[in-house]
């Protein structure tokens, strides 16, 4: 006996289908007890609105496995849930992840279901059962033609490489609470620049009332300034901050702003317009030195006081960084809330003004999102991406805001995907486990862990 049971809706009238087969007899009623003919199928809208592309939808069900090759003749994806029917794909031009429907009208695909569903019902009208017919194999639709289609236009609009800018010594131990040591902090970025990360954030010029971590930034840029293997900007709040950081031996600086009016009076004193104001002095500054400015943006998608951050904010801040002088524009989700869905809007309207390759992200791990946040960044032409080894950071004026994207899971994913980083994945691990095990605790990376549990249970063996 086999029996399936569709629930139907349109507009307000429920249409209840029973199909009970058993040794070859087709049963059919509607609610009413009366045939129900094609002209009684709800509408393509209603059909539309039912979600079709399951995890199962082309699977054999559940009462049908164990069954070797006797599947029910007829269980073949048919057009009501099959894999190359009408769908929404991602086209990888201009705008990658905009949505385009197929053009098919609503007459066809009606059609075609009718037809598909009149063909399942003739196949099922003339067996004793089916089940047990071991010619009839189940079969999918989904040729591999198709299956590269859609892979080739999910990669289409990937970079072929992606700068990773190390952000773990400065981001990634300002908000511990024991004072690192100078010569760790050191040993830490000497580690992380031989693994071939490009950039490595350093320190930061702050006051050390408000900092107390990076109280010894003088004496870390000191120690690191003559490395030639990498890039090593300093985080500089201000024209005083700055030229400490150019007496110190830095090459690089980095400003930051925010998105979030609230955040920004907490986390540097001031007001959006005062601290663009600031921002231009250092840019100046800058300029006559030729020393480069990063530009940051902060609470890009949220704020712990003011809650959702309207992507035009956003967009302007940036634009005033970037108009300033600054080279580079990192967008920060400094609470880590941010979502595909609430990352791309951000993107749009940033990149409305800001060119794209001037772009970085820099992804909090609060919830879970950094990596889908980041993949979504990268299908939108991205080609920058901040990161802390072993998931170091959280914000001390950001209440909540755990440890950024952990560097090992970002180089993982990306070696997955066959975008180049340079990075040496062994080396950067080892940096991870030396700074946790100086912290006393286990590496905030997944991929850091997996992997030292694969090398375990291997000298095991």
């Amino acid at each position: 006996m086999f029996s399936l049971l569709v629930l139907l809706e349109e507009g307000r009238e429920m249409v209840m289908v029973a199909v009970c087969i058993s040794f070859g007899i087709l049963f059919t009623m509607s609610s009413l007890e009366e045939p129900l003919g094609f002209d009684k199928l709800p509408s393509m809208s209603t059909i539309d609105r039912i979600q079709r592309f399951s995890a199962g939808a082309c699977r054999p069900r559940g009462d049908d496995r164990g069954m070797g090759n006797c599947w029910i003749e007829g269980r073949s994806c048919s057009t009501s849930n099959s894999c190359n029917e009408d769908y929404e794909e991602y086209t990888g031009e201009a705008f990658p992840w905009r949505r385009h429907v197929r053009d098919v009208s609503e007459g066809e695909a009606f059609h075609r279901r009718a037809s598909s569903l009149s063909k399942n019902r003739m196949k099922f009208g003339h067996v004793s059962d089916s089940r047990y017919l071991s010619d009839h194999q189940y079969s999918s639709k989904c040729s591999d033609r198709d299956i590269r289609d859609i892979t080739n236009k999910f990669l289409k609009g990937m970079p072929r490489f992606v700068k990773i800018v190390e952000v773990g010594p400065r981001d990634g131990l300002q908000n511990e609470k024991n004072i690192v040591p100078t010569s760790v902090k050191i040993e830490l970025i000497r580690r992380l620049v031989s693994s071939g990360l490009p950039v490595v954030e350093a320190t930061s010029f702050v006051s050390p009332k408000w900092v107390p971590q990076l109280a010894d930034a003088k004496d870390v840029m000191k120690a690191v300034c003559d490395m030639e293997d990498a890039r090593l900007p300093v985080l500089t709040p201000n024209l005083k901050g700055f030229e400490a950081a150019i007496a110190a031996g830095a090459k690089e600086v980095a400003v930051f702003a925010s998105a979030s009016e609230s955040f920004s009076k907490s986390n540097i004193n001031c007001s959006i317009e005062e601290s663009l104001v600031r921002y231009r002095a250092v840019c100046n500054a800058a300029k006559e030195l030729s020393v480069p400015v990063r530009g940051y943006v902060s609470c890009v998608v949220g704020c712990p006081v003011e809650g959702a951050i309207p992507p035009s904010k956003v967009a302007y801040v940036a634009k005033e960084l970037y108009n300033t002088g600054c080279f580079e524009i990192s967008l920060g989700d400094t609470i880590g809330v941010g979502t595909p869905g609430t990352v791309v809007p951000m993107l749009e309207a940033v990149m409305a003004v800001v060119p794209v390759e001037k772009l970085a992200v820099h992804f909090h791990d609060t919830y879970g999102q950094s990596l889908p946040n980041i993949l979504v960044s990268l299908q939108m032409g991205i080609i920058t991406v901040d990161s802390s080894v072993a998931g170091l950071g959280g914000c001390p004026y950001a209440k909540g805001a755990s440890g950024n994207v952990a560097t090992e899971d970002v180089v993982f994913m990306l070696n997955g995907l066959g975008i180049k980083t340079n990075v040496d994945l062994a080396k950067l691990r080892s940096a991870g486990d030396f700074i946790s095990e100086h912290l006393g605790r286990q590496s905030g990376s997944k991929t850091a862990i997996a992997l030292s549990r694969v090398t375990a249970d291997a000298s095991k063996i």
